[in-house]
């Protein structure tokens, strides 16, 4: 079916450019490039768990280096209650919320603040003891940089959206909400694509039917735009509490178009802006995702292609079955905190899935040949 071990020059050529040698020498790195990307995924779901408690606007201020350390005294707990009773979360919506139903909120921001200086410093303490060893590439070690740079965004773009529930009214912007989520899984989806670079070498995979293969690659493209589009509407329905409404499945209130659709005016805004408008779209992807990932997975698993496809592809496949059963579960029961949270981690584990499939893609030989 395929022979990852034809044309030797060419794969000694492939050998020569890889990432780094899979030998003694390098023992630890992959399972460093592995905990980063577990630590990023619970990161995720911690920030779903922010979310869903109201606890993201609990801290008014950003210190990047000072703010890991906690309220240590009660006048310390006392000064930062107080700063967010001036907030407006704390005069229009918990003007009534004592101190210790307060320090519930703040653990769960103060948390999700503090895995991602913990990410940060087990990218660049092993960094720094890798690079020192030799154990790595120059050209690893400066990508798991980039990493590190994106994550220092990634922060600068989180407390960009907590400002905006700072000012005039208790919510941020989904706008914002949509671009920290996925500025946050193209990280994860980052270091994951570094894995697999480590683990396999660009190590090159040949196919017997390049056109097949192709016909599936295009296949799979599809629904990764689909599965894009349907994360951002997923930031959308949560920034604008959508899922609190029409609270039925799979008609909205007994209607499959929601009558007030286009309820906002001028009309455009309602895709973006339209709670009602926002769920039916996240709906209506949800089920354009799973008939094209059924497809995608039929065909996986029918269609000769190489054992890696067929197990990235496969897995994807059923990955999006249960991602559809949770997201229905989150809504019939009126959003669930705990299924709520499964539903944001089953979006990072997507992304994972999609990342090792289009790395599995990006190495067939039937790319880079006619036929």
């Amino acid at each position: 079916m395929f022979e990852s071990a034809a044309e030797p020059a060419r794969e000694r050529r492939l050998s020569e450019v890889s990432l780094v040698l899979q030998d003694k020498r390098h023992r630890g790195v992959l399972p460093w490039l592995v905990s980063i990307a577990i630590l990023i995924t619970i990161m995720v779901s911690i920030g779903g768990i922010t979310r869903l408690t109201g606890s993201g606007l609990s801290i008014t201020d950003w210190k990047p280096i000072m703010g890991a350390i906690p309220p240590l005294t009660d006048l310390d707990w006392q000064e930062t209650f107080a700063k967010y009773q001036a907030s407006p979360q704390g005069t229009q919506v918990n003007h009534q919320m004592a101190l210790p139903e307060f320090k519930f909120i703040f653990f769960w921001e103060y948390f999700h603040r503090l895995v991602g200086r913990l990410i940060g410093f087990v990218s660049l303490v092993p960094l720094v003891y890798f690079w020192a060893r030799k154990k790595i590439s120059r050209r690893l070690a400066g990508r798991v940089l980039i990493g590190v740079a994106l994550g220092g965004l990634q922060g600068a773009l989180g407390w960009f959206m907590v400002k905006s529930g700072l000012v005039d009214l208790p919510a941020v912007s989904h706008f914002r909400l949509a671009a920290h989520l996925g500025l946050a899984l193209f990280i994860l989806a980052y270091f994951v694509w570094l894995i697999q670079d480590f683990r396999t070498g660009r190590s090159a995979i040949s196919v017997e039917n390049p056109a097949r293969i192709r016909s599936l690659k295009t296949h799979f493209s599809a629904l990764r735009a689909l599965f894009i589009l349907q994360i951002a509407y997923g930031a959308f329905v949560a920034g604008l509490k959508a899922g609190f409404g029409f609270n039925t499945f799979p008609k909205m209130a007994g209607q499959w178009f929601p009558g007030n659709f286009w309820a906002l005016d001028p009309a455009w805004i309602n895709p973006f802006e339209n709670p009602a408008s926002v769920q039916w779209i996240h709906r209506t992807l949800g089920w354009c995702v799973l008939v094209t990932a059924a497809a995608f997975l039929f065909r996986v698993r029918r269609a000769a292609v190489p054992r890696e496809i067929r197990i990235w592809g496969a897995s994807l496949g059923h990955m999006t079955f249960v991602q559809f059963l949770l997201g229905v579960a989150t809504l019939v029961l009126v959003v669930p905190i705990p299924l709520a949270v499964l539903h944001q981690f089953g979006a990072a584990l997507i992304v994972i899935l999609l990342t090792g499939t289009t790395h599995a893609f990006s190495r067939l030989k039937a790319d880079r040949t006619s036929g």
